[in-house]
């Protein structure tokens, strides 16, 4: 669970836990090694590809610490009011959870269309072995956003199943364990952010 467990009076507008979320500047960054100036074409495309991306992943960070905060109201609002099985708050924080969730779904949904695109310009550099920008190939940008795409829509997947719960649950024990669950994000691991931001290296965006 959090440092912060939710207390059990009042109602917890503090951030969440995930690291902190930052935005890359699509038009920004250092030109591809060996390249000057403005880059186009499939360099182009790879490079504000990743940093599309990267900012997708900013937002879920986003909406992930804003879910901890409703779900941590929600639990207090048990705790409060054990007797009431339908507090008067409750619809409201349960509603932007839904929300959440949904918002989460389409940053899958976006993440997805990148692939296609990755995968379309992987195709047009099939055969080349000159890597567009340090050292990776286009098909390796595909392999990382696939990986990438992979574990975040297990853990949308994940959410979408405590929101079904969060909303039903009565107990607070149960409603910690759902906080813990959503707060840890099991599928993304370290090795997931590593990825992330080897890929935003390797367009010298940073």
């Amino acid at each position: 669970m959090t440092s912060e467990t939710p207390k059990h009076k009042g109602l917890n507008t503090s951030i969440g836990k995930s690291s902190p979320a930052h935005e890359v500047d699509i038009y920004v960054g250092r030109p591809a090694q060996g390249h000057s100036g403005n880059l186009t074409g499939n360099r182009r495309i790879l490079k504000d590809a990743a940093a599309e991306i990267f900012n997708c992943i900013q937002t879920w960070k986003a909406h992930q610490d804003r879910g901890c905060i409703l779900i941590s109201n929600i639990f207090n609002l048990r705790v409060q009011s054990p007797d009431i099985k339908f507090p008067d708050q409750l619809a409201g924080l349960v509603s932007e959870l839904k929300k959440l969730c949904e918002q989460m779904s389409n940053i899958i949904e976006g993440l997805g269309i990148k692939l296609i695109n990755l995968n379309a310009v992987s195709a047009l550099e099939k055969g080349s072995i000159t890597p567009l920008f340090i050292s990776w190939s286009t098909e390796h940008f595909c392999k990382i956003t696939e990986q990438l795409l992979r574990a975040y829509k297990k853990e949308q997947k994940l959410h979408q199943n405590l929101l079904l719960k969060i909303a039903d649950s009565t107990d607070t024990d149960s409603l910690l364990f759902y906080l813990s669950c959503w707060t840890y994000q099991p599928y993304l691991d370290q090795s997931i952010e590593k990825k992330l931001h080897n890929m935003i290296k390797e367009t010298r965006h940073v």
